[in-house]
């Protein structure tokens, strides 16, 4: 019998030799090597979680916070380090939903005779 635990574990090993990991990885050196980008990245990463407790808890977003989220947003633009992660990281995102069409592709299937 096989396990599937076994094919998902030698796929996480394999995307850690893909391109796009290495480029992420190398992003992510890069702005935790620079003061300014790594304090930007922790406080739009902190930001973020906050926003996300507010949704999930359905309570609306405090106008302090949308116009802090918005001035964070205008300075991580500008920043030439965490753009590049960002980009990096959208990268891998594409391999992985790649990856994830792969996998899913035969559960599809099975509803394919249905959905005709």
């Amino acid at each position: 019998m096989v396990n599937v635990y076994d094919s998902a574990n030698k796929l996480a090993e394999d995307l850690t030799q893909t391109d796009q990991y290495k480029a992420l990885q190398k992003a992510i050196k890069d702005v935790e090597k620079n003061d300014e980008s790594s304090a930007m990245f922790k406080k739009m990463d902190e930001l973020q979680a906050k926003i996300l407790r507010a949704q999930q808890a359905g309570q609306p977003l405090a106008a302090e916070d949308q116009q802090a989220y918005k001035d964070l947003n205008d300075q991580v633009q500008k920043n030439d380090l965490i753009v590049n992660m960002l980009k990096s990281e959208q990268a891998l995102y594409d391999l992985l939903n790649d990856i994830q069409k792969t996998y899913s592709k035969p559960i599809n299937d099975l509803y394919e005779d249905l959905r005709n």
